[in-house]
């Protein structure tokens, strides 16, 4: 059992990027929706990309009123909520004891090759 996000879960579970009907965190065994889940990170922070280069391309015009660019932060602010949500996943995955040793090789050579530049 570990403590993920203030609740105890069991170890080896992945958090999903989504959450049940009272907000509670979901989680699944790995490898039953791996791959949706993925696509589901993806499309988030796909989505708030997107959005960034919209709104880059609002601020600029003269046109755009206060309003809207009230609803662009508004959007954005929701964009910058789920991508770190999705960090914090990725960041428990990362902890998980199983994927230690892979972490820390990995990590390891990526030190190595930028010492060595």
């Amino acid at each position: 059992m570990t403590e993920i996000t203030g609740k105890v879960v069991p170890l080896n579970v992945r958090r999903l990027p989504w959450t049940g009907e009272n907000g509670e965190p979901e989680y699944a065994a790995p490898g039953e929706v791996d791959a949706f889940a993925d696509r589901e990170e993806a499309h988030t922070i796909s989505m708030a990309r997107n959005d960034a280069r919209y709104a880059l391309a609002m601020v600029d015009r003269p046109d755009v009123s206060h309003d809207d660019l009230r609803k662009l932060v508004r959007t954005l602010v929701d964009d910058v909520v789920c991508v770190a949500r999705v960090a914090d996943m990725r960041e428990e995955r990362l902890n998980d004891p199983s994927y230690g040793p892979a972490v820390r090789a990995i990590e390891g050579a990526l030190r190595q090759a930028l010492s060595e530049r």
